[in-house]
């Protein structure tokens, strides 16, 4: 179990790479809501957040063999990106997939790392990678179920907390499940009155179901949906947390849509569909605070393909 503890030494260790991201009221949603700006990360994205506290916790031994991580999307980055702001000092191959987007391998490429392109899909080469990791010794530095990883995403909340000490819930994005363990233990720990409200796809419901089978999913069957960053199978991390969750919501692709359009619209935000989850349970009225405390939405990344937000915008925008 995570501590408040471990999320304060991934923020003291994180301090000097990542200053604090804005908090920032939003006119997108009629109830008194602010943003965090995840999404203006050096990223695009949170995960670079946890990406540096594993780095920077390494031992000697650890970053002497270096670390391998498997992921196409913000996870590499925010790993290329620890990477190098450490100096080079702990060699980093990253695994992605062959149809992984190619502006995305590019980009990677751009920073001290080793890319290695194998399989089809996020699972091959998640597979590859934990075949290099058996034969290498490197450390697997995973995206989301991982101790370290989770509390250097958590760091959100303490600054969160405060900016807005009078908050009344999160709104948090959840895929595997890190980011909302962390900042429920954090937020739970200093305020206790603290809603966190969890939130997915209605088309990948995996932590509701996990809840009501009482296990885990770490693979989940799931319709297409814009949001695919967080699609798919939950931790073992966000499961043996569920009791600092006190909501759970799933959204509509319509009310992620439509979210999107609304955070450029009115405040001038480009998130992903997967950061935008927290503002369509609020706008689509999925989720209502229960008193006049202002909440916070989490916008979690804003690496959306420039083809997607084309189509989805409307000609007024």
């Amino acid at each position: 179990m995570l501590s408040l503890d471990d999320v304060r030494r991934a923020a003291t260790r994180i301090a000097p790479y990542l200053p604090p991201t804005p908090l920032r009221r939003s006119f997108a949603v009629g109830t008194p809501t602010f943003l965090k700006l995840e999404c203006w990360q050096p990223t695009g994205s949170f995960k670079v957040r946890g990406a540096i506290n594993h780095l920077l916790a390494l031992d000697a031994r650890d970053a002497e063999r270096g670390i391998i991580a498997a992921s196409a999307g913000n996870h590499a980055l925010g790993v290329a990106y620890a990477a190098q702001a450490l100096g080079g000092r702990v060699q980093a191959t990253l695994v992605v997939p062959e149809s992984a987007p190619r502006a995305k391998v590019e980009k990677l490429r751009t920073f001290p790392v080793t890319v290695v392109e194998s399989g089809a899909n996020y699972d091959d080469a998640y597979a590859e990678s934990v075949r290099i990791a058996t034969r290498t010794g490197q450390r697997y530095v995973h995206a989301y179920d991982d101790a370290l990883t989770a509390a250097g995403q958590g760091t959100a909340a303490l600054e969160i907390l405060d900016s807005l000490p009078e908050v009344g819930a999160f709104l948090v994005p959840v895929g595997g499940g890190g980011l909302i363990s962390a900042m429920a233990v954090a937020a739970k720990a200093l305020r206790p009155d603290v809603r966190i409200v969890a939130v997915q796809p209605e088309v990948s419901p995996c932590l509701r179901a996990s809840l009501q089978q009482g296990k885990a999913l770490h693979e989940f069957p799931t319709g297409d949906s814009l949001a695919d960053g967080i699609a798919g199978g939950i931790g073992d991390i966000v499961y043996e947390h569920r009791a600092l969750l006190d909501d759970v919501v799933e959204v509509s692709e319509a009310a992620i849509e439509d979210a999107i359009v609304a955070l450029l619209a009115s405040d001038q935000v480009v998130a992903e569909a997967s950061g935008a989850v927290g503002v369509a349970a609020l706008r689509s009225g999925r989720w209502t605070p229960r008193d006049e405390r202002p909440v916070v939405a989490v916008v979690t990344g804003a690496n959306i393909d420039a083809r997607v937000l084309a189509r989805i915008l409307p000609p007024r925008v």
